[in-house]
């Protein structure tokens, strides 16, 4: 391989070319042809390319494994933070849920209120998240390998895994809503 091809490999390295399943074999036979070839080297090192390329790729490989742990402890901020809010929200229209249980209302119909809530405002979070990572798109496209800051296969699975997110913490609230008894609510006041 020319060297000046490859700028990053000193004059003194040698690439060769092997099967995958031979490289281990023909290691010993390269290393002893180069001292053949080249009086006076004693020293040959003989290692797979990866090796050489691998420390490169290390600073690109810990940035995504930190990109994709902090989007998880976000993502389990999120359903942390929905689940305390719509509980608060829950435990502050006991009252109101106990008048629509001695109404007649259907334990359902109560988790249905509960989740149609937390449904509305976490379609509205997502709009305006959509809004923020289309606009901080472009400065992150540099960042982004392999696809765009735009893809909507991505944007839409995100949304998708958000919204389920936001669907399975508010079940827990809406759950305790339809169990609360109509005369402790009612008594509450």
């Amino acid at each position: 391989v020319p060297v000046v091809q490859h700028e990053s490999l000193r004059p003194d390295v040698l690439v060769v070319r092997v099967a995958p399943d031979r490289a281990d074999a023909v290691a010993a036979s390269i290393a002893r042809e180069v001292r053949a070839a080249a009086d006076g080297v004693r020293y040959v090192q003989v290692r797979p390319f990866a090796d050489l390329i691998d420390p490169q790729g290390r600073a690109g490989t810990l940035g995504a494994s930190m990109f994709s742990a902090f989007g998880l402890l976000a993502l389990v901020i999120a359903a942390i933070g929905l689940y305390a809010v719509l509980a608060f929200n829950v435990a502050q229209r006991t009252h109101e849920i106990g008048v629509r249980a001695a109404l007649g209302a259907a334990p359902l119909a109560v988790v249905s209120l509960v989740v149609g809530q937390a449904a509305r405002l976490v379609a509205a979070s997502l709009l305006a998240g959509i809004a923020a990572a289309l606009i901080a798109g472009r400065w992150l496209e540099p960042l982004l390998y392999g696809v765009e800051p735009t893809d909507l296969a991505v944007l839409g699975t995100v949304v998708a895994l958000l919204f389920s997110v936001g669907l399975v913490a508010a079940f827990v609230p809406a759950s305790r809503a339809a169990r609360v008894d109509p005369v402790r609510a009612l008594r509450v006041d």
